[in-house]
């Protein structure tokens, strides 16, 4: 509502200019416009302005609302003039509100003479308008948003209707594109011909400009890992210009589809490869989160609350090391509350923080807390087996909140992180180790979103099978 005011402002404006032309001096403005259109606001009798409006046909050319300015006050006809360009936001009106509100409109036109009265209750359909298509999210209905935006600007005497239309502004935050869709099948259940079962599910390109190699080469690894399948999860692009020396920008984002499409074609029938993004959780950018969950068929989303961003740092670190750390875990709670992801990405990378300093023993109880609010969303959690290249050498999360992990029943999804195609799928049969010492029997992975369990020694012995048969 915002960008009403100022609309309403140049209309008062507008109105209140016509009286410039009502002394004789208005004939000296021919050579000089502006100058007499000043003084002649300070007189009050319209009576004068019968003979300025032969000069203003002169200036016709240059500037035809001249005309329109002298014409208006010279009589008291002049209000008649003004139910000419009412029926024009009228049309605006009726085009905004197109399911049910069409006809409240139509009571405007009949007044034309008092359009600022009625035009309060315009705004009401006009916010819940927008609402509608917000929620379901096609692009078709917020493309013409702007349009109707621009409408009501141009019939400044009736400021009315441009509120009602300016309103649809708050819909256009992002611009929805086409839903992209990886158009690969997908495959069996059970293992591959080779006895391949399992997928690693967390992985970059070079588009989030920390990553090195082409999409196929992490495929080729894949496949000497004893893999069935990957799932690329690239950073996904923010706005405002939010960290973006570790993501995609927007203008990629087509690029990332196109990138991943074309490592599946051509491994097609060797290994699935399948489409996921690193999604960050930044608080305040949920809206905008799910939103771009809408723009393809991810497989897998996978939630990141990375606190070495210098956003999250400027706006969080404050207090203590321990502090900081408690906000991050119960950031990394209300990430799963959102229902925005499938899966929450090394669940404690914050032990990175000042890693000299890090004792569970301090957080347990915070991550115990946190872990409660995650295990009643159902959302699983990721053992990233990168951990060990980090600043502390673990794997994410460590063993001891892995068993607070299995002890609350929350599934656990593998993923190696890969930033480079040599890492895929390393350390897994020792991530697996881990779980069944931590209490689990089984580990998962998702296709299509949806989450699939295996038995932890069914994975454990394909992942031997199939990588001695691609030896």
């Amino acid at each position: 509502m915002s960008k009403t005011k100022p609309t309403k402002k140049k209309a008062a404006q507008g109105k209140a200019r016509p009286a410039a032309p009502k002394t004789k001096k208005a004939v000296v403005s021919k050579k000089a416009k502006p100058a007499p259109a000043k003084k002649a606001l300070s007189k009050k009798k319209p009576a004068p302005a019968k003979k300025p409006a032969p000069a203003a046909k002169k200036p016709v050319k240059k500037a035809a609302p001249a005309k329109a300015l002298v014409k208006k006050p010279a009589a008291k006809p002049a209000p008649a003039k003004k139910a000419k360009p009412a029926p024009k936001p009228v049309k605006a009106a009726k085009a905004a509100p197109a399911k049910k509100p069409a006809a409240k409109p139509a009571p405007a036109a009949r007044k034309p003479a008092a359009p600022a009265p009625k035009a309060a209750p315009a705004p009401a359909p006009a916010r819940k308008a927008p609402a509608a298509p917000v929620k379901a999210a096609p692009p078709v209905k917020t493309a013409p948003a702007p349009a109707k935006a621009e409408a009501p600007v141009k019939p400044a005497p009736t400021p009315a209707p441009a509120p009602a239309v300016v309103a649809v502004a708050p819909a256009q935050p992002v611009v929805l594109p086409e839903r992209k869709i990886i158009s690969l099948p997908l495959p069996p259940p059970g293992p591959t011909k080779t006895g391949a079962l399992f997928y690693d599910s967390h992985m970059h390109t070079p588009l989030c400009k920390h990553a090195w190699g082409e999409p196929e080469e992490y495929a080729e690894q894949a496949l000497k890992a004893g893999l069935k399948g990957i799932i690329f999860t690239c950073h996904c692009p923010m706005p405002n210009g939010f960290w973006p020396t570790v993501r995609m920008s927007e203008s990629e984002f087509d690029t990332y589809l196109a990138l991943v499409q074309r490592a599946a074609d051509a491994f097609k029938g060797r290994l699935d490869i399948r489409l996921g993004i690193e999604s960050e959780y930044f608080p305040g950018y949920e809206d905008y989160i799910s939103k771009l969950h809408q723009r393809a068929d991810f497989h897998y989303v996978l939630g990141a609350v990375h606190w070495q961003a210098k956003e999250y740092l400027n706006k969080f670190e404050t207090g203590t090391i321990e502090n900081f750390r408690r906000i991050y875990f119960d950031h990394l709670a209300k990430s799963a509350e959102t229902g925005l992801y499938d899966c929450l990405a090394h669940p404690d990378l914050v032990k990175n923080y000042h890693p000299d300093s890090w004792c569970f023993a301090i957080v347990k109880n915070t991550v115990a807390t946190a872990l409660d609010r995650i295990a009643a969303t159902g959302v699983a959690m990721e053992l990233n087996t990168s951990g060990l290249n980090k600043s502390y050498s673990e794997m994410n999360p460590g063993v001891e909140m892995l068993r607070m992990i299995s002890e609350r029943g929350i599934p656990v999804v593998l993923g190696s992180d890969s930033h480079r195609a040599n890492r895929v799928g390393e350390h897994f049969v020792t991530a697996l180790n881990n779980l069944t010492e931590a209490g689990f029997e089984k580990v998962s992975y998702f296709l299509n979103r949806q989450r699939i369990d295996l038995k932890i020694s069914d994975v454990l012995a394909s992942l031997k099978k199939a990588a001695d048969h691609n030896a």
